[in-house]
């Protein structure tokens, strides 16, 4: 079994998470216009000199507006999605994954920013401190590691779970963000880029196949590009 993610781990896989997520996070969390604020009576010029009253503005255009834009991608919001990451691995190995994905159209938008009914605005989600984010991280990986070792009894045996489980949350993440409208290629490459970042805590280069059932006896095994 592979050693608890360091510190320089976590950090790299927050990174390439967060570039994963970039092309789709301004469709997941749109800009956001302003309320618009109720307009001054329309005075005459002189009338509203008269008064005191500040000269009104011209433009009344709601396209031109001020607006709000979602809090940058960083990589503590990318730490916060391989969070969302690692608690569907302990979902499905606990028996509860079900549930685990008709909760991530939600929590994965949260995740990368967008605001939560009922609570304060934050920078990013959960990003209430980096340090905090980190440490979370680097925990539940260590949690998954436990569940694993538990379940395979550590060994190769292990990382192959593990691998055949990033391929099936890679394929739910990827059917959740197409149901939030994002297109098939968009969303393919960014649930593929988050796998491979969550993959590369427990020291996975790269996200690989699930292993090919053994071809019949005396029929060659189908070659691989």
């Amino acid at each position: 079994m592979c050693p608890v993610p360091t510190d320089y781990a976590c950090q790299a896989a927050a990174e390439r998470a967060a570039r994963g997520i970039a092309p789709v996070r301004a469709l997941v969390v749109p800009v956001r216009r302003r309320p618009v604020q109720p307009q001054q009576p329309d005075l005459p010029v002189v009338l509203r000199t008269y008064l005191g009253m500040p000269a009104q503005a011209e433009n009344k255009d709601p396209e031109n507006q001020d607006t709000t834009a979602p809090p940058a991608v960083s990589s503590l919001m990318g730490a916060s999605v391989l969070l969302v990451i690692l608690e569907g691995l302990k979902a499905d190995m606990a028996g509860s994954l079900s549930e685990w994905h008709s909760g991530l159209s939600l929590r994965l938008p949260q995740a990368m920013g967008a605001p939560v009914a009922g609570k304060p605005k934050t920078s990013s989600g959960r990003q209430s401190g980096g340090w905090q984010v980190m440490a979370d991280l680097q925990k539940s990986a260590r949690e998954v590691l436990t569940d694993l070792a538990g379940r395979s009894r550590g060994g190769s045996a292990g990382m192959g779970v593990l691998n055949v489980q990033l391929v099936m949350i890679e394929d739910l993440l990827s059917g959740t963000l197409r149901r939030l409208d994002i297109p098939v290629e968009t969303a393919a490459h960014c649930a593929g880029e988050l796998v491979v970042a969550a993959g590369s805590l427990f020291g996975l280069s790269a996200r690989l196949p699930p292993t090919a059932p053994s071809a019949p006896s005396g029929e060659p095994a189908a070659q691989r590009d």
